[in-house]
């Protein structure tokens, strides 16, 4: 696990997607954010049904990237900064958000 944090910069730039146990051991840890906490806020600005979801590290950042149906039937992929809970990319919420509840 204390590899992964440090890694040679040719891996540096690379996605590296951890494993669950690893995912507890951060949340634990302080890192990051539970994928649940997480997934509150952005539901509170784009509510739906979680369809796909992945916890990476790139260029020393943990990032969740989700896939998320809307309540209008759209999919809408996000990457979220998984320390903080953040939005990453995109840089504003799609018009097919909406905080409104189904």
């Amino acid at each position: 696990m204390a590899a992964m944090l440090h890694l040679p910069a040719a891996v540096a730039n690379q996605k590296i997607e951890v494993q669950h146990y690893e995912a507890q051991t951060l949340v634990k840890t302080g890192q990051i954010l539970s994928l649940d906490v997480t997934l509150s806020s952005i539901q509170a600005m784009c509510n739906g049904k979680l369809i796909d979801a992945h916890l990476y590290q790139y260029q020393s950042q943990w990032r969740y990237e989700v896939q998320i149906r809307t309540s209008k039937g759209q999919l809408v992929d996000l990457v979220l900064d998984a320390s903080t809970g953040q939005l990453a990319k995109p840089a504003q919420l799609p018009a097919s958000c909406s905080a409104d509840k189904v």
